[in-house]
Order: structure tokens, then sequence, then C-alpha cells
């Protein structure tokens, strides 16, 4: 780019309100930049198996079509925390956009990964949360006999959610 190309880009991206962006700058933005996203692995002990609440791709995705995810979300600068949320504003986001107000309990940090997905390099704070009675999106897996078709970035999330919990549950000993 030239000097007066970068000055222009640059004069137009002080033209966006922070948040939300459209389609096409932010696909270019997470071309560029490692991406801040959370991921809720929303998890059910049933016995002594633990399932895993997936949400299903639209076939039309132009990036992950059909494919079985856990539900993330990039953080926004208008993602702080006011002293009247009960869940944070990504968690809110999840819970209503993706989960369908799906009952859930409090998120657990299991922790930070820097990984590649289609979209590109992003920062992933991993959390999961137990879903509380029938959930009102998405389909519940075994950990164990997840679908061929997840994303495969997600894989090693599921994982960690999946061990944490069972420490939190089960102890050490497992």
């Amino acid at each position: 780019m030239t000097p007066d190309e970068i000055k222009q880009t640059a004069s137009l991206l002080g033209k966006l309100t922070p948040g939300f962006l459209p389609l096409p700058i932010f696909e270019q933005i997470a071309r560029i930049v490692a991406l801040p996203i959370v991921e809720l692995i929303p998890l059910q002990k049933q016995g002594e198996e633990v399932s895993v609440l997936l949400l299903q791709r639209p076939p039309d995705d132009p990036l992950w079509a059909g494919m079985w995810h856990t539900p993330g979300t990039v953080l926004r600068a208008t993602d702080l925390y006011t002293s009247d949320d009960t869940y944070w504003s990504p968690f809110r986001r999840l819970v209503h956009d993706e989960l369908k107000d799906t009952q859930i309990g409090k998120p657990f940090f299991v922790g930070s990964m820097l990984h590649e997905s289609k979209r590109g390099v992003e920062q992933a704070q991993i959390y999961w949360t137990e879903v509380v009675g029938e959930p009102k999106a998405g389909t519940l897996f075994a950990s164990s006999q997840l679908p061929e078709n997840v994303i495969a970035s997600q894989r090693t999330f599921i994982e960690e959610a999946v061990a944490s919990f069972r420490r939190n549950h089960y102890g050490n000993h497992q």
C-alpha cells in the first residue's frame, strides 16, 4: 500500500463505530490479526458420561457449511462488564442468539489457546458451562462419540473443557 492508501484506509476505518463490523471489513481484519474469541462449551453430566451440546452451521455457511460447532463469539470493543450484568456480554449473546435461551450454569474458565481456523488466527478464551434441563437448541453428543464433521479447531476446545468438567465433578482421580 502506498502512504496515501494507508492514510485513506485509516481514515475510512476511523468512521466505524466500535462493536459489530460489516462482514467484508470483519473478514479482512480476521485475515490480518489474531481475533479474540470466547468459546462456551455447554456440557451435561449423564451418568458417568459427559455430553456436549453442539450446534450445526447452516448448509450455506461460507466457511463451515453443515458442520457442528460449539457456541462462540468474537469479542467486541463494546463487551465490557457493567455492574448490572448477570453474564458478561459475550455469554449473554451466546445464550440468547446461539443457545436460544437454554438454561445454563455459571461459566468456568478452562484456558486460553492461540489457534488457526479457516477464518484466520484466533486467541480463544475457553469456558465450559453446565446445561440445566433440556436444551432449546442444538444436539447433545456423548463427548466420546462426537460427530465426524465437528469443526476441527474446536475438538481441542471440547477435550480441554470435558477434562476440566470431569475434574470439577469427579475429582482428580478420573
